[in-house]
């Protein structure tokens, strides 16, 4: 996916150069990064560059910017296929001051749509952490499920909490979207 995704608050775009800082510091950030907090916290703009053009070099996977119609940076989202036109995961960071306002959800949204609509995939999964309970939240309000927990596998500003790996599946998103699937499974 390299076009443009956009909604009414974001859109996501491919990665600009002037984009790596930014994305090196959500990177050493504690609380956006939380299952970073047992590594060291040195990600450069120069490091942040090698990685995502690295996973952009995968096939059936994207690192996207995510922007607000004025231009603003305010995150990342990235997906990869795990086995392509099947199944994919996508993850997302955010800078602190732009969560709550809805630029989160509707960027999963678009990521969402684009895996299920244009790749035709069966399944969606993504990760979070049970030390941010709104997230669980939000990812539930998009129509994921708890797939995994696991337990006692992060820190969060000092707490020990569980990681939760949730799915959807292809009909769940079209059901609770009551749209059409024009793909018919085997």
């Amino acid at each position: 996916m390299r076009d443009n995704l956009q909604g009414k608050l974001v859109r996501l775009r491919p990665v600009r150069e002037d984009d790596y800082e930014y994305f090196a510091g959500l990177k050493n950030n504690l609380l956006t990064q939380a299952w970073n907090q047992r590594l060291p916290l040195n990600f450069t703009a120069e490091k942040m560059k090698k990685r995502f053009q690295e996973a952009n070099d995968k096939p059936h996977s994207a690192i996207l910017a995510i922007e607000t119609l004025d231009g603003t940076l305010v995150g990342n989202i990235n997906y990869h296929e795990e086995l392509p036109r099947f199944s994919a995961s996508f993850g997302i960071a955010m800078g602190r001051e732009h969560w709550g306002k809805g630029m989160g959800e509707e960027a999963q949204e678009l990521i969402i749509e684009f895996l299920f609509i244009q790749r035709g995939v069966q399944v969606v999964r993504l990760w979070t952490q049970g030390g941010f309970p709104w997230a669980v939240k939000a990812a539930q309000k998009l129509g994921f499920k708890p797939m995994i927990r696991f337990r006692d596998n992060t820190i969060i500003d000092g707490r020990i909490v569980d990681t939760i790996y949730m799915d959807m599946l292809r009909e769940e998103y079209f059901e609770s979207r009551k749209l059409e699937d024009n793909v018919k499974g085997p």
